[in-house]
Parts: C-alpha cells; structure tokens; sequence
C-alpha cells in the first residue's frame, strides 16, 4: 500500500511500482489507479482490491463450468463459495499484499485460457507475471501442464496444426513482454547482483541450490508451507477426498475406456499443474506467513472438484458435503476452529481466544503469519481503542514487544484514529521494550514524565518484566473486544541516579 502511495507521489515511472523487490507493477499500479484521484484514501484501495477479487471469483465460477460442464448449478455454486471464503483469500483482500493480486489475476488467466479467449489470457498473464515473481514461475507451470496435457500426441494435418498455433499464438506475448522488461530494466536502472534480481528478490535467498532442490520433509519450513496448503482452514477435508481419489484410480481393475478423452487430459492439466504449484510457492520460505501458498489454493479446490465427482456419483451427497465444507471454511473466517491445524501448530491465547502459533514449526515471530484468518484484525481495532484513550502527545515513547512489522499505523493528531496519511499524523517514538535507558531519556522531557508499554497478544512480552524492574508502574488497563484484550502498562521515567 505504502509503495503505490509513494509512487503516486513521484514523477510517473512503472519501475516505481516494484514492491519489496517483487515485479509487482501491474498489482501495484493497479491499486494506486485511485490514490493519483484521492492520495492516502484506504477505502479506495481497498474498493480496487474488492473488484479485483469479484472479478476472480467471477472468473473461478467460469472455470468451473468450462471444466466441469452440463453440473448442477447448486454445485458451480457451492465450490465457488469454497474459493470466495477461503479465509486466506478474505484476510488477504485486507491485508494489502502481491500475493492476493497474484492469485486473483491467476484465476482470470486460466479462465480466459480455457475459455480459449487467448487474447485476454495473454493480458491476464502479464498481469500474474507483474504482480509476484512466483506468478511467473505459476503461469510457467500451467503452460507446461496445458501444453503436456491437451497438445495431441497424434498427427495432425498441416492446415490444422497452422490453426491451432495461430489460435494459441497471443500467449506469446507474456514471454515477450517479460524479456522486453528484463532488457529495460537492465538499460535503465540496472542491477549489480544480475538479471535475475532485476526481477525476483533472488538476492534475498543465500543458498539458490537449496530453495531449488530442498524437498525434505524434515525441514520444518517445508512442512509449514505443505501444512498451509493442504490443512490449514479445514482444507484438509479436500486433501482427503484427492487422497482417496487417487487411491481408487490405483486400485480400480476396469479400465478407462468410457471417460471421455478431455477428462483424462483434464485429469493430467490438474496433477501436473498442483505438483508444480506446491513445488514453486514453497520454494521460498522466510516464515510461514501461509499468504506465500495461497497460489496454489484454487487448483487445489478445482482438484477436490475433480476427484469428489470421480468417488461419489450420487448429487445429494456431493451437495451434503461441498455445503458442510462452505460452512466450515465460513465460520474459519471469524474464528480459529480447524482442530487439526491446531494439533500441529499448536496454539497461544488472544484474550479468550486460541490463534495459530504457526510459526512453531521452524520459529520466528507471530507478526503476519497471523493473517490466515480475520482474527488478526483485533490487533488493530484494540490499538486504536487505546489510542483514542490515552491520546499521546507528539514525541510520546510507545514500546511493545518483538511485533513491529508495518505496526503500529500512523496515529492523526486531530481525532486520534488509525490513519494511513502521515500528513497529519502524531510523532510517535516507538520502540521494542528492550530500549536502554539512555535511548529513552532522548524522547522524554523530564524526570517523571510517563511511558507506555503495549503488550500485544503476538508477542512474547519478555521485555516487559525488565521494565517493570527498572521503573515505577503507575497503572494498567486491559482493552476488550469480543474476548480479545490488549493490555496497557504506563510507566513513569526516571533518570539513572
């Protein structure tokens, strides 16, 4: 968000739209459209982002029925709501990130690809390409698959094959305009570490040969990713059902004389497709924040799809199942209830409430690893309620505990509420609680002048126990919402003697 807000500040340029060393200019450019109308407006960026979303729900529900024609329309609909209320997909939609934008323009890509609308396809590639690196390497993997799976094996005339190139020839302009952008970048701003770099954050990564063949499952980072992919959020109950399908397929003595051709094909688009999926987003593995495999998520449901129709002939009880998923998936949004996630990652208290500890597996710190639901929200609103309390004057010291990640927003001086435009916003002085006494003394005026300590659900809080050591506690106050509570600890400065 801060990025296209920054960009929209400075002469116009489409390289400054990169975030975080990401190729994210369509995503970015895109959502910083109404920020050149109305600069710093949240609500704008949020409307794009909703459309963009719309959009690719829109688009999911086309591939259904593109893939799956002549189903009941009630099950079109119920596996659409499954990808409309993924909680990733939701919390994602508010928490601004390339991600969202890569899968959302992921979608549209492979509707408008099995549409055969291959104009739109290839527009729709650059897109997923422009908006994460991992984008690229998705449209990579589906193309093989498309390729490998409905290219014929058998000959063709030469007339017919002309026509069939012909027709699939607008999907190559994503490549182009990939090189034609490589070629610019490197002209105009050029990069020292490489080409490379000029595109994905490789930079970031010290061990390439690792995040290319590291596959083992003892590696807890691994693991993570794969849990987030096919547990996390009841997505498990899809799992399931690809599982057993897969083990009917081998098992079954018939063979598969009567299933139409473009099933089978089908069937190699979607395995292919899923494998290289999971293999690509947890190529990359910082911390299990489970946005970086959200890619994968519609194949995957579109694979449940698939192999749900291939166990149970029966519509009732397709029905019966794809609507206790809707409503698990639905009810996942507002609270942390899939038990099986919680075995495996465990969990710590949010007031009342148990979250995912997900990063336990590979450690590291609670910050957005917590937005696989919108449970994460509750940070915000009790921050705000406690702003709107003690209203801090300008230069006021805010300490917390190991959760400064984009966090605390901005505070504006006139009504005290969250707000992105700094142009009004109090001069805060916030710092992790482990602050030296000399630092502190820096941003307070006098002896007795009081601070604040914000103990965040998120953090381990273990700073706080030193301060209560070294200064006076003049009070605390807990802030509640709905069982989540932030609690305040003010303390009074005093100059070493």
């Amino acid at each position: 968000m801060y990025c296209g807000d920054e960009a929209v500040q400075k002469p116009l340029d489409i390289l400054n739209f990169r975030r975080g060393g990401h190729p994210s200019l369509a995503y970015a450019l895109l959502l910083s459209l109404g920020q050149y109308v109305s600069p710093w407006n949240p609500p704008l960026l949020y409307a794009t982002n909703a459309v963009l979303g719309i959009a690719s729900i829109a688009a999911f529900h086309g591939l259904l029925r593109r893939l799956f024609p002549g189903r009941p329309a009630i099950e079109y609909a119920l596996v659409t709501a499954l990808y409309a209320l993924a909680p990733l997909f939701v919390a994602h939609a508010i928490f601004l990130n390339v991600d969202y934008g890569a899968t959302a323009f992921f979608v549209l890509f492979l509707y408008f690809l099995f549409a055969a609308r291959f104009w739109l396809a290839a527009a729709f590639a650059v897109a997923l390409i422009f908006s994460k690196e991992t984008g690229g390497a998705a449209w990579a993997v589906t193309m093989t698959a498309y390729g490998v799976a409905f290219v014929p094996a058998t000959r063709m005339a030469r007339e017919q094959r002309i026509a069939a190139l012909r027709a699939h020839a607008p999907l190559v302009t994503a490549p182009i305009v990939l090189v034609g952008y490589l070629v610019l970048f490197h002209v105009l701003r050029g990069d020292p570490r490489g080409w490379m770099n000029s595109y994905a954050p490789v930079g970031l990564i010290h061990d390439r040969l690792d995040a290319l063949l590291n596959t083992n499952l003892a590696d807890g980072s691994i693991r993570s990713f794969l849990v987030d992919i096919f547990i996390l959020n009841f997505q498990w109950l899809y799992t399931g059902v690809i599982v057993c399908a897969l083990l009917a397929a081998l098992v079954r003595v018939e063979r598969r004389i009567g299933e139409p051709m473009w099933s089978q094909r089908q069937d190699v688009f979607l395995c292919l497709s899923l494998i290289g999926l999971v293999y690509v987003v947890t190529r990359f593995r910082p911390t299990n924040a489970a946005r970086y495999v959200l890619l994968a998520s519609p194949v995957l449901i579109v694979s449940f799809y698939r192999a749900l129709l291939s166990l149970c002939a029966a519509h009732i009880i397709r029905v019966a199942y794809l609507a206790v998923c809707v409503a698990l998936v639905l009810l996942s949004n507002f609270r942390t209830l899939d038990f099986v996630s919680k075995s495996i990652f465990g969990t710590f208290d949010f007031g009342s409430h148990a979250l995912l500890d997900m990063p336990s597996l590979t450690g590291g710190l609670k910050l957005d690893t917590l937005v696989y639901n919108l449970e994460f929200v509750q940070l915000q609103y009790l921050f705000g309620d406690m702003v709107r309390d003690v209203r801090p004057r300008p230069g006021s010291v805010l300490l917390m505990g190991n959760a400064i990640y984009n966090f605390p927003p901005e505070v504006d001086g006139r009504s005290y509420r969250l707000t992105a435009d700094p142009s009004h916003a109090v001069p805060l002085f916030v710092a992790i609680g482990d602050v030296k006494r000399d630092v502190l003394q820096l941003h307070v005026r006098r002896a007795g002048e009081l601070f604040f300590y914000v103990a965040f659900a998120n953090a381990d809080n273990d700073q706080l126990r030193n301060l209560l050591k070294e200064y006076a506690l003049v009070a605390t106050r807990q802030y509640q919402r709905n069982g989540y509570t932030l609690d305040l600890y003010t303390f009074r400065f005093a100059f070493a003697p």
